[in-house]
């Protein structure tokens, strides 16, 4: 009988322990592999954003499928965490928005206004005050590593777009965006 009570109460623990997700909340994921690795060594922590949609689905722009709905990740190898903003803002919109975008081209080229988007310009573009102002900031990108050094992977990347690394452009990070005083970590 104990043995159960200590099964129940871990069990209880563990789902009270985390907050549900909410329409409107954002993941932040980490990948030290492939594109996520230059991400990380030119910006910090997080490389890849999300916007939950509902308990099952997210919304998002991969290389690999442009902007969709994805099924919410899920497993013990994924390396994330939740935010939500600590403003109020109109949640609807900000779905309604997201799926506008669905279908767009990933943007390999990372650059403003060009049809194309990568995940958080997503975000970006979806989450407006009530003026149609951006809520996230837009800063200038930075592709180098902490050394001050152009990884490999970007003199590559856009060598083959046949195009100069954007370094200056402005534009969005997962790890800049994750320090908006606007958000708060949830889990």
């Amino acid at each position: 009988m104990k043995r159960l009570l200590f099964i129940i109460l871990l069990i209880g623990n563990t789902v009270f322990a985390q907050p549900a997700l909410q329409p409107g909340d954002l993941i932040f994921f980490r990948d030290s592999e492939g594109m996520g690795g230059a991400v990380q060594e030119s910006t910090g922590e997080y490389t890849h954003v999300a916007i939950v949609i509902d308990s099952v689905w997210t919304i998002d722009a991969t290389p690999g499928d442009g902007v969709a709905l994805s099924l919410r990740y899920q497993g013990t190898d994924v390396k994330a965490d939740i935010f939500r903003l600590t403003i109020p803002f109109d949640t609807a919109a900000v779905v309604a928005r997201a799926k506008s975008f669905t279908g767009q081209p990933y943007d390999n080229a990372f650059l403003p206004d060009n049809g194309a988007l990568y995940c958080s310009e997503l975000v970006y573009e979806c989450y407006l005050d009530s003026n149609g102002d951006h809520l996230f900031e837009a800063n200038p990108m930075n592709w180098r590593d902490r050394n001050g050094n152009m990884p490999q992977y970007w003199q590559e990347h856009f060598k083959k777009l046949g195009m100069p690394v954007p370094e200056g452009v402005p534009g969005t990070n997962p790890t800049d965006m994750s320090r908006s005083p606007l958000l708060r970590k949830v889990q």
